[in-house]
């Protein structure tokens, strides 16, 4: 992935899934962006998804957040989502299962996008409330390993 964002001046705190399939590939990538013993990896199914349906899970992420701040001067969150997550599959339904057609890729993206920047909504208020200035950005990556910038239609 060619980057299109600045690159992370401090230490990352990165959230993504649960799924083994692509451990070695956000390896790579937070490698890639320079990010070598330089972040923390928090791991909840379904990643945003997972802090929006689980109010527990939400809470320990916001709890690993201040900690991570704290103890490891977190100037960027990384919220990593995938394509084909079970987890969407089991926390939504039907509704969470997407096939490889474009208008259900494009779906899946579409979701992936709307839990991603609801959940760096609160971080960006927690931010505010706690006198931290962070910066998040939201990725989406394929089962091949390759990620996107996630951002809102033009």
């Amino acid at each position: 992935m060619k980057s299109t964002y600045p690159a992370p001046r401090g230490n990352v705190l990165l959230l993504s899934c649960m799924d083994l399939r692509l451990l070695d590939d956000i390896v790579r990538f937070m490698d890639r962006d320079n990010l070598n013993n330089r972040y923390d990896q928090f791991i909840l199914a379904g990643a945003a998804l997972g802090t929006d349906v689980n109010g527990h899970w939400n809470d320990a992420f916001f709890d690993h957040l201040k900690v991570a701040c704290k103890l490891h001067n977190i100037k960027d969150v990384y919220i990593m989502e995938h394509r084909n997550c079970g987890a969407y599959r089991e926390f939504l339904g039907d509704a969470g299962d997407f096939d490889d057609t474009d208008t259900r890729q494009h779906d899946e993206r579409e979701d992936h996008l709307k839990y991603a920047l609801k959940l760096k909504g609160k971080i960006l208020a927690w931010s505010t409330e706690n006198d931290y200035p962070l910066q998040v950005r939201c990725f989406l990556m394929d089962l091949r390993g390759q990620v996107e910038l996630l951002e809102p239609a033009a």
